[in-house]
């Protein structure tokens, strides 16, 4: 075996662009689950990399994720000195081949020898000194042109994960060849893979970006095709890129090499990908349930109750359900059934509702804003501005906005004129006028906002100055 480098050669990459749709109604696409605190005070996408910095250098991280999602990462991991520079964004979504490949060749061409982390932002570990170690030991492994990857021994028959089926006996943290993958299965067939030594498929792989980039080469070269415009034509590198057919890492490389061996790995995993997930994950009082502040229950059992603060949400007598009551959305499913929400979700997204995409109230690097109402020709909403914060300069082409402050003092802009507003006070922003609002203050702002137009589309923005680098 290879001496190990020093771990200046070792890199992680943390995929953030999924949207959560088993998640529905808390994870939409504009906000999903990674940007989510579900079993904590921290968010997925915190977790993970507060996980991964206690083994790589924090400069070394990278994360993979959409445009749409970059300022919320940033603004999360601003703490931890995570910088823009280390966001690689997709410019279209491709499953996990093509982000994958996509990080490597940003990190070759940053360090020939890098050795590469590859990790989900949505899973639970609960042991990160269990985790560490079997990452130091992949990396180790990987200098001998290995692609590993990690395998968890399955508690049950779970159809929600595919799995791995190794070759001859395997011990713990001791690197064993696969002898194939299988996608997610029906329930008897999970039944048979357990019982014939099968590891669930954790997703989390390791391996150098030389022997990565040579696998692509030999089973993805449209990939790394296309990757080769990334520096030298812009245009043709979107072009490419965008034209790629969706395809996992899983198919596209690891179920073909013959260079793969999985770990069996000591630490407790998990993947947030369902309701069911969740509720197995969370804790339960005596009768199995699993409920927050909001909710109340009955008579109830192995059920998981989520209410919101603004009504009461009350379950009486049922055995085995999902409630999760939203400001604009209520879902009730069989706790087994949890897997056909993303049928649930494709159907708002085909037919256009709102629910699919944000949720009532929308998170802004600035703050937020919730809709209260709204009809033809209007729209009422609370606009919440953090302290030393501010909007966009920025004008609407089709809606006039009159605003009353609620809280706090604001420094508004209308066309060249700018001053300071304070609780119960007005302003009129008429239509095509250049408009921003600021909290210069270390006390939050809130406002009313009524607009009025023909269009009342978040689209309707024309931005001129803004603090966040959003498109101008």
């Amino acid at each position: 075996m290879k001496k190990q480098p020093n771990n200046k050669h070792q890199y992680a990459v943390i995929l953030a662009g999924g949207s959560g749709t088993r998640l529905w109604p808390i994870s939409r696409e504009m906000y999903p689950k990674q940007l989510l605190a579900l079993t904590g005070n921290k968010t997925l996408i915190q977790e993970t990399f507060s996980r991964i910095e206690k083994i790589v250098p924090k400069e070394n991280i990278y994360i993979v994720t959409n445009k749409q999602f970059s300022i919320d990462i940033l603004l999360q991991l601003k703490s931890t000195g995570f910088s823009h520079e280390q966001l690689i964004i997709e410019i279209a979504q491709k499953n996990t081949a093509p982000a994958i490949a996509l990080a490597s060749e940003v990190i070759y061409e940053k360090d020939k020898d890098a050795l590469m982390l590859v990790c989900p932002a949505d899973h639970l570990i609960a042991n990160d000194l269990e985790f560490k170690k079997s990452v130091v030991g992949a990396f180790a492994r990987a200098i001998d042109e290995k692609l590993i990857t990690f395998g968890i021994a399955p508690d049950s028959p779970s159809t929600e994960y595919g799995y791995i089926k190794p070759k001859g006996k395997i011990n713990y943290s001791t690197p064993t060849s696969v002898e194939c993958f299988v996608e997610k299965p029906p329930k008897d067939i999970a039944e048979e893979y357990v019982k014939k030594g099968y590891l669930w498929n954790a997703g989390i792989f390791v391996w150098s970006v030389k022997t990565f980039r040579s696998e692509i080469k030999k089973y993805l070269p449209e990939v790394l095709q296309a990757l080769s415009f990334m520096h030298t034509d812009e245009k043709k590198f979107i072009k490419c890129f965008s034209s790629l057919s969706p395809v996992s890492i899983d198919t596209g490389i690891l179920e073909k090499s013959k260079n793969v061996e999985v770990i069996r790995v000591k630490f407790a995993w998990k993947d947030i990908g369902s309701w069911k997930s969740l509720y197995e994950l969370l804790e339960k009082n005596e009768e199995g349930n699993v409920l927050n502040e909001h909710a109340l229950i009955i008579d109830c059992e192995n059920s998981l109750v989520y209410g919101n603060s603004r009504r009461a949400t009350v379950a009486i007598g049922v055995c085995d359900i999902v409630v999760v009551d939203t400001e604009d959305a209520v879902l009730v499913v069989h706790k087994e059934e949890t897997h056909k929400i993303k049928n649930a979700y494709a159907e708002l997204k085909e037919r256009n509702m709102a629910q699919y995409k944000e949720h009532k109230t929308v998170m802004r690097p600035w703050g937020s804003y919730t809709v209260l109402e709204e009809g033809v020709g209007y729209k009422v909403k609370k606009i919440v501005v953090n302290p030393h914060e501010k909007l966009s300069l920025q004008l609407h082409h089709r809606r006039s906005e009159h605003w009353v402050i609620i809280r706090g003092t604001a420094t508004v802009t209308v066309g060249e004129d700018t001053r300071f507003y304070g609780a119960h006070q007005t302003v009129d922003v008429p239509v095509e006028t250049k408009h921003r609002l600021e909290n210069s203050t270390s006390e939050i702002l809130e406002i009313i906002e009524v607009q009025s137009g023909s269009y009342l589309g978040e689209d309707d923005i024309v931005r001129f100055d803004d603090m966040y680098e959003r498109n101008i």
